[in-house]
């Protein structure tokens, strides 16, 4: 059961309410004998009422939307995801991720990388950078991401980089993998010493100094 003072703070909400509905209908027909001020308010606001659109139309970044001649009836998804890893591919890095490029060319497990990332977007000097051998790639368009290990002061770290995040400045393929068959190398947890030789260690030392000079 509601008391008398809920009731009663009830009905002057609900009195306020059609009050403040009709003045709205009635705020276009002012009547001219009204104060100038208050036919001011009045004009002002009809005006911003009728101008106010309910939307806001975007503008499109690419003319024509990307599709394949291969295509009949493309994928509207499809489309959006190409757009989004153009947008996205700011230094060509897309052919590193690319399914069917030659092996050369493209990111595969077992490579040494190296990768440089920036903290926060607001400090561009705030850069991190992170070297190990990639054990697992997962292509999934712009969620497209890869796995990195090393082994730091005798203690395993891996880290998950995604190809297409803004934080990620740069990616680049010290040493390519040799002898490795599989796609996902999670065997070398347990025997690390195969990942590395001394020429990736040279190249490792020579772009981290690089990284400290930049």
């Amino acid at each position: 059961m509601l008391g008398r003072s809920t009731i009663g703070s009830r009905l002057s909400l609900l009195g306020s309410s059609l009050f403040a509905r009709q003045s709205g209908i009635q705020a276009c027909q002012a009547p001219a004998v009204a104060p100038a001020f208050y036919r001011q308010s009045l004009h002002t606001s009809c005006n911003v009422a009728s101008t106010q659109q309910p939307f806001i139309v975007p503008q499109p970044q690419f003319d024509q939307p990307l599709t394949k001649p291969e295509e009949k009836r493309p994928n509207v998804m499809k489309v959006i995801e190409r757009e989004a890893i153009m947008r996205a591919d700011v230094d060509g890095r897309s052919k590193m991720f690319a399914r069917r490029a030659a092996p050369k060319s493209r990111l595969c497990a077992g490579d040494v990388v190296f990768v440089e990332t920036q903290n926060n977007m607001s400090d561009p000097s705030s850069v991190t950078s992170f070297t190990g051998v990639c054990i697992a790639i997962y292509r999934r368009g712009i969620d497209t991401s890869f796995i990195l290990r090393n082994v730091i002061q005798k203690t395993g770290v891996e880290m998950r980089f995604m190809a297409y995040s803004p934080l990620v400045k740069r990616i680049e393929v010290l040493q390519k993998g040799e002898g490795f068959r599989r796609a996902k190398l999670f065997y070398l947890r347990e025997n690390p010493g195969k990942t590395f030789q001394l020429k990736a260690l040279k190249k490792m030392a020579q772009s981290a100094a690089s990284a400290k000079k930049h």
